[in-house]
């Protein structure tokens, strides 16, 4: 496949499947190598029951920060990010037997964010409908849904209608849209389900919620990584008034108080 035909096809589904991309035994090393990290943040508000979730798990560790940058990894998403991006956040989801579902979302419902990221879905096991396993609804991704707090989840409040289910063997790997609608059912299965999620940004876009130092992990469509506190994103004058008191203004607003910039 082109750099053109993986581009067209991830803007017209919404994401992209890469077969076998890393060995089990990779899987194996990167699942001791997220045992062993520290996470930034503590505890994630986001456990529920069995399902349990490490984020930020490459801000203190060499090893998964020499993962996540790597030549193979920076080759492929520059086809679809574009030459420059950083890491804005990592987890590691154990789905342990027994854990629920996960309801129907996108991730910029959590994030708050307006403009689109990039999910890199490693599965360190093997994914079925029976462990808890990604599902996805194509097209998906070309507009926000609305969305409601169910607990401590978020869920849309529309149901899809044709969703596919993602089967995955450890080492197949995933790359989705952020807008994109997605779920994980039940484990019904006696064994854990782990995967590992890195969420890629253009160098060109900012999160607010995210702290400095910022983690570059390519420019010019080779591997760069460095922390960094500013970057292109955060000095654009536009992002900054995107996240106003963290609120997102209207982009026909944004267009006529900073008309150069569109």
């Amino acid at each position: 496949m082109t750099g053109k035909q993986l581009k067209q096809e991830f803007n017209d589904k919404g994401y992209v499947i890469f077969r076998n991309f890393f060995s089990k035994e990779q899987m194996n090393l990167l699942i001791e190598d997220i045992k062993e990290a520290k996470t930034r943040n503590g505890v994630s508000g986001l456990n529920k029951g069995g399902l349990a979730f490490y984020s930020s798990l490459f801000f203190y560790n060499q090893k998964i920060q020499e993962f996540i940058a790597q030549p193979k990894v920076v080759s492929l998403l520059k086809e679809i990010i574009g030459p420059d991006f950083w890491v804005r956040w990592d987890q590691a989801v154990a789905k342990k037997a027994g854990a629920d579902t996960f309801a129907w979302h996108q991730d910029n419902a959590y994030s708050d964010l307006h403009d689109e990221y990039y999910q890199l879905w490693v599965a360190l096991s093997d994914m079925t409908p029976e462990n808890g396993g990604l599902w996805l609804q194509p097209g998906s991704h070309k507009r926000h849904w609305p969305h409601k707090w169910v607990n401590n989840h978020l869920e849309c409040k529309k149901i899809p209608e044709n969703p596919v289910f993602v089967e995955a063997k450890a080492g197949d790997i995933i790359v989705f849209s952020s807008l994109i609608l997605h779920s994980t059912t039940p484990n019904v299965t006696q064994d854990p389900r782990w995967a590992y999620v890195i969420e890629y940004m253009s160098i060109n876009h900012f999160d607010p919620g995210i702290e400095p130092p910022y983690f570059v992990v390519a420019r010019d469509g080779k591997p760069k990584p460095e922390f960094v506190h500013y970057y292109r994103g955060r000095l654009n004058p536009i992002n900054q008034l995107k996240y106003i008191g963290f609120r997102k203004l209207p982009k026909n607003l944004l267009e006529k108080i900073l008309p150069n910039w569109f």
